[in-house]
């Protein structure tokens, strides 16, 4: 336990120890037990294609199965660390002290959390990038084995980062994070959110832009009903992921980005300290709302995506667009 005196002081920013103590506790656990168990069902619906088609699984299916690792991670820890704390209550309330985990198990956790939410962000960036190339170059990237060209760097970067700012890591009162009043780390993730959500609407722009130059294509050719009409049902498909993933990452990250400037202009609130372990995890929940919507309820019908999918050497454009 870490007296608060040598921590953050509760008080002067919340309703009361005991109140701020369920507010900083309940939401972070509601929300990332829906994540944990959304992701864990991803899992499930993956292994059950993999299972019955036992043929590599494609970038449709891949992309949401490593969103998932992401966030499954990420809720694991939370949940892990919130109900040690919500163990602690007592120590907190009555002797108003933090109730964190020893100070070396925070600092690990503490750099696990940056890790892992980098790891999310730059995956994001990552698939929406692999994207562009293969919808508007048209350049089928080989991603090598279990897609590890993609891994490798994204692996390196959210490393690299936590890495070399251990020093700021540690607990933050109620959690284990970057310690109050280091703001290096926040600055990176803020430069580093602004700049994958750049990529992610410039490059989903791009691709909508290729659809449409496909569709108008189709249009001028005789006898091109039917493809017409498939073109028209994969564009308004597309449309419809690229929204919910830019909407997800914004949903996502946009309140980490006002909580990164609220820290730098020394701002800080009960409600935003039990919002943030939350809104990270809403991607998870977003993930796993997205997956039953474009893949159905049902593991043993394989919709949208697959239907679409088909003899990929042929037909590279329409099929390019379908793994979106």
């Amino acid at each position: 336990m870490i007296p608060l005196n040598n921590a953050q002081e509760h008080s002067s920013y919340g309703y009361g120890a005991e109140t701020d103590f369920y507010i900083i506790v309940t939401i972070p656990l509601l929300v990332n037990i829906f994540s944990f168990l959304g992701s864990l069902y991803i899992f499930y619906r993956t292994f059950v294609r993999w299972k019955n088609d036992r043929r590599n699984i494609s970038l449709s299916f891949r992309f949401p199965f490593y969103i998932s690792i992401t966030d499954f991670v990420y809720s694991s820890c939370i949940l892990m660390e919130f109900t040690y704390v919500t163990f602690s209550k007592s120590e907190f309330v009555n002797n108003k002290e933090s109730v964190t985990w020893p100070y070396l198990f925070c600092e690990i956790i503490g750099l696990g959390f940056t890790f892992i939410v980098l790891l999310n962000i730059l995956l994001v960036g990552a698939i929406s990038i692999v994207t562009w190339l293969r919808v508007v170059r048209e350049h089928y990237l080989d991603l090598g084995r279990y897609d590890y060209k993609v891994w490798l760097p994204i692996l390196f970067v959210s490393s690299i980062i936590p890495l070399s700012t251990v020093y700021a890591h540690g607990s933050r009162g109620y959690s284990c994070g970057t310690k109050i009043g280091y703001q290096i780390v926040g600055f990176i993730v803020l430069a580093i959110i602004l700049v994958t959500l750049t990529t992610i609407i410039i490059c989903y722009a791009s691709v909508m832009r290729a659809i449409r130059k496909i569709k108008e294509v189709n249009e001028s050719i005789t006898n091109s009903h039917n493809n017409l009409i498939q073109i028209n049902s994969v564009e308004r498909k597309t449309f419809k992921k690229i929204l919910t993933y830019i909407l997800v990452f914004i949903l996502q990250y946009v309140p980490i980005m006002i909580y990164n400037v609220c820290g730098f202009l020394k701002v800080r609130h009960v409600i935003l300290d039990a919002l943030i372990p939350a809104v990270i995890s809403l991607g998870g929940i977003g993930n796993i709302i997205q997956f039953l919507y474009n893949e159905g309820l049902s593991a043993n019908k394989y919709t949208s995506n697959y239907k679409l999918e088909s003899n990929e050497q042929s037909q590279k454009s329409n099929n390019t667009m379908s793994e979106l």
